[in-house]
């Protein structure tokens, strides 16, 4: 039997850092690792995959620090239809998409101690790993609400179905809970951080200009930056990895960068007055405020955060603004800009995280 096996639509390669990675890298520093990436095809290519990049190393083992890496490059893969009276052939097409897993990461399935499934495509397969490997722990890494990421009616049936094989659930927000079944077998293990991160001292990038700074993609809304660019036109405001959403952003004071290597991103926010976390208001899931890494990382180098209003929770440094209004907008960038407190929020390292996984019970706080 071999250690530990993620699964996961991530690749632990990518430049885009996820809670995944960081808990990934702390199981191979724990014993042996594989990370199995599914849902790369020519298909997702199109649809501005972030793992496109990683496409010339599919397909074939790769280790990592420590780390060994299949990602399954297909043609096609099965998608969410939203279509009832099609829900047959979704269903058909998942099952057929199990039945051609590749030879390496199916032996990687029989031959794994602890399963780590993350939610999103993986959940389907929950029974492949009961069935190849009945001896197998697995975890479920609740990164996401099944619904709120828009996931196949397919996943969702076959999670639920299969929900009662899971050995351990782990909710980074307590606000997931009710995106389970039941919580029976579910625990609350926040983010983590590496505080180390903090402690180095990086090269100013900004030069004596203040600046806000952003990063990813996720629910990114561009139309924070047009209205604090205006607002703000002795500020710049630094957009990282947005990709394709920022596009039209053409102020003389907002600067573009591609995404890069999570850490090309620290002295960013090291030397930022404020950092902005620009989410959209479309029934953006509330558990937002608890597993938002930038969040964290902002908080991590104190800087205070200017985010929607629903993402404050109780976390100090964190300025609220109304999605879209002008004079909210400009009042929160005002706050982050006076703010003259210690921000010290509290967070586990990502070692106390992994221990909390994989020991839940012996830990008061991980109890719901």
């Amino acid at each position: 039997m071999t250690g530990s096996l993620v699964i996961s639509v991530h690749d632990y390669r990518s430049r885009r850092k996820a809670s995944v990675h960081f808990i990934t890298s702390e199981l191979a520093r724990r014993g042996r690792t594989r990370f199995f990436s599914i849902g790369l095809s020519r298909m997702s290519e199109h649809r501005g995959d972030t793992r496109a990049d990683l496409a010339f190393c599919a397909n074939r083992v790769e280790t990592i620090n420590g780390v060994e890496c299949f990602l399954w490059r297909t043609l096609w893969h099965p998608f969410n239809i939203r279509r009832p009276a099609l829900a047959p052939v979704e269903e058909m097409l998942f099952w057929f998409y199990r039945r051609i897993t590749p030879r390496i990461p199916k032996q990687w399935l029989r031959e794994a101690e602890t399963v780590f499934i993350e939610s999103g495509m993986a959940p389907v397969f929950i029974e492949d790993v009961r069935r190849l490997n009945p001896n197998a722990r697995i975890v479920y890494l609740a990164s996401d609400d099944l619904d709120v990421i828009d996931c196949a009616e397919t996943i969702k049936r076959r999670f639920r179905a299969y929900f009662d094989s899971i050995d351990t659930v782990r909710l980074p927000s307590r606000l997931l809970r009710h995106g389970m079944p039941h919580d029976r077998n579910a625990y609350y293990i926040p983010q983590g951080i590496d505080r180390t991160l903090a402690e180095r001292t990086y090269p100013d990038p900004y030069g004596n200009r203040r600046c806000g700074v952003s990063m990813g993609s996720m629910l990114f809304d561009a139309s924070f930056f047009t209205i604090a660019a205006e607002e703000f036109p002795d500020i710049d405001f630094h957009v990282i990895g947005a990709g394709k959403a920022a596009n039209g952003l053409t102020a003389p004071n907002i600067i573009v960068h591609a995404e890069m290597p999570f850490a090309q991103t620290l002295p960013y926010v090291q030397h930022a007055a404020f950092g902005i976390a620009p989410y959209l208001d479309r029934g953006t899931p509330r558990y937002l405020l608890d597993t938002s890494l930038k969040l964290g990382q902002f908080g991590l180098f104190g800087i205070p955060a200017v985010c929607p209003e629903f993402a404050l929770g109780d976390q100090p440094g964190r300025c609220g603004y109304v999605p879209g209004d002008r004079a909210s907008i400009r009042q929160a960038i005002q706050n982050a800009l006076s703010h003259d407190e210690p921000i010290r929020p509290p967070m586990l390292a990502w070692d106390e995280v992994v221990d909390r996984i994989l020991t839940p019970d012996l830990y008061a706080d991980t109890r719901l």
